[in-house]
């Protein structure tokens, strides 16, 4: 079985770290929109006049 060599695990390493920013900057972008559409969404239901 042939072990792998430093730099490429450091390759390896580094492009799963840019994996994973990508990840987030997706993730916080969802999020950034979830909380718009909430924030919308209340004051609908706020404009509405009804209290639950």
């Amino acid at each position: 079985m042939k072990t792998k060599s430093p730099r490429d695990e450091l390759a390896r390493r580094l492009a799963e770290r840019d994996e994973l920013v990508v990840e987030v900057l997706e993730l916080e972008g969802r999020l950034e929109r979830a909380k718009r559409r909430l924030d919308e969404v209340s004051a609908e239901i706020g404009s509405s006049g009804h209290i639950e």
